[in-house]
C-alpha cells in the first residue's frame, strides 16, 4: 500500500449559517474507487480523503498496490479518520455507494469496524432539498462542476469506470505512469467536491429549512435530527436517527413537561413529539419546561414562548434531542 498527501490553500466556511449546525464538527470528503460496484465481491482499492488544516485543506490518498492490499487500505482510512477526529463524512452518493461499499468490504475482510459517523451525502442533499434536479438535465457530480463553471479546472482525463480498467495494468505492472492518472482521478473527485459545498450552499435560499430535510446532526454527531411541523395537529414531530451508542428510552407528558418522547435502539431510531401554538399565521412553543441558555437567550425568544421559523425549529429540535437522548 502507498500513501500520497497533497496541500491546498484552500479556507472558509461552506456557509454563513453552518457552524450553527457542526461546530466543532471536523468535515471529512471521502472518495472511494473499487474494482466494481458489486460490494459482495469488488474491493475498495484508494481511498480519498480530504481534511482541514491551519492553512487550507490537506488531501491524503491510500493506494492498494495490487487486489490483494485491500484489508491494508481499509484499515488505514478508518485509522486516518479516528487519529485526525474526523466528526462528520462529506460524499456524493455515498450514501448510495461509498459508505455501505467501505462497511460491506471491512466486513469482508473481518476487520471488526464499521464506518459510523454523520454523513453529509451532498447528491442526496441538493436532489431531496432543492430543486437542482429540475434545473440540470443531469445529477452527476461532472454535471454540476459544469453548471457552477469548475469542470474545466479538473487535472483528471478519465472516468470512475475507466480507473477501475487502470487499477487491474496498475496492479500487474506497477507503471507509474497509470498510478499517476488513477490517483489524479481519485484526488480532483474530493477537491472539486469540496469545491461544490461551497458553490452549492451559497445557492440555497432557506439552509435551515433544508437541512431540516436531510436531518442536521446533534450531540456531536451521535444523531441525526429532521424536524416537522405538524400545522392542522398543532405538533412538532422530531424524528431522525440514532448513529452510534443507540440507547432505548421513553417519556410520556405530564404537568411538567408536554412531551412525548422515544428512542429505540433495535431501529436506531428516536421521535419526540412536542405541542406548539399559533397567534394569528405566526407558530410559537411554550418552553417553560426547559432553562436551556440557547432557547431562553435566543433573539426570537418571548418570555417564556419561542417564535417558530425555520431556525428555531431546528435550533428547538436539537436542543431536546440532545437533552432526552443524555437523560
Amino acid at each position: 500500500m502507498k500513501v500520497f498527501t497533497r496541500d491546498y490553500r484552500i479556507t472558509g466556511e461552506y456557509h454563513p449559517e453552518w457552524n450553527a449546525y457542526f461546530d466543532g464538527m471536523k468535515p471529512c470528503v471521502l472518495d472511494i474507487e473499487a474494482t466494481g460496484l458489486d460490494r459482495s465481491r469488488c474491493k475498495a482499492v484508494l481511498i480519498g480523503l480530504l481534511m482541514r488544516t491551519d492553512s487550507g485543506v490537506r488531501i491524503t490518498q491510500f493506494l492498494a498496490e495490487n487486489h490483494y492490499e485491500e484489508a491494508k487500505v481499509l484499515d488505514a482510512a478508518m485509522d486516518y479518520l479516528e487519529e485526525n477526529d474526523a466528526g462528520y463524512l462529506i460524499t456524493f452518493n455515498g450514501c448510495a455507494f461509498d459508505v455501505p461499499f467501505m462497511n460491506a468490504r471491512l466486513d469482508a475482510n473481518f476487520l471488526g469496524r464499521q464506518l459510523k459517523m454523520y454523513h453529509f451525502d451532498l447528491y442526496r442533499f441538493l436532489r431531496r432539498c432543492t430543486d437542482m434536479k429540475d434545473r440540470l438535465e443531469s445529477m452527476s457530480q461532472m454535471s454540476i462542476e459544469n453548471h457552477y463553471g469548475i469542470l474545466s479546472d479538473r487535472g483528471d482525463t478519465i472516468t470512475g469506470k475507466e480507473s477501475v480498467a487502470l487499477f487491474d495494468q496498475y496492479a500487474i505492472s506497477g507503471n507509474s505512469t497509470i498510478e499517476k492518472i488513477i490517483l489524479t482521478h481519485n484526488r480532483e473527485d474530493v477537491l472539486h467536491l469540496n469545491r461544490l459545498m461551497y458553490l452549492t450552499l451559497a445557492d440555497v435560499p432557506d439552509i435551515h429549512q433544508a437541512l431540516a430535510g436531510y436531518g442536521f446532526p446533534a450531540a456531536g454527531g451521535r444523531l441525526s435530527v429532521r424536524p416537522k411541523i405538524k400545522s392542522f395537529a398543532r405538533i412538532l414531530r422530531i424524528t431522525g436517527e440514532q448513529i452510534s451508542d443507540p440507547v432505548s428510552a421513553a417519556y410520556f407528558p405530564d404537568a411538567d413537561e408536554p412531551l412525548t418522547v422515544t428512542f429505540n435502539s433495535a431501529s436506531s431510531s428516536f421521535e419526540i413529539v412536542a405541542p406548539v401554538s399559533s397567534h394569528d399565521d405566526d407558530l410559537y412553543m411554550d418552553i417553560s419546561f426547559t432553562d436551556h441558555p440557547l432557547l431562553l437567550s435566543d433573539p426570537d425568544c418571548v418570555g417564556r414562548y419561542l417564535i417558530l421559523n425555520s431556525r428555531t425549529v431546528n435550533l428547538v429540535s436539537k436542543v431536546l434531542s440532545e437533552s432526552y437522548l443524555l437523560k
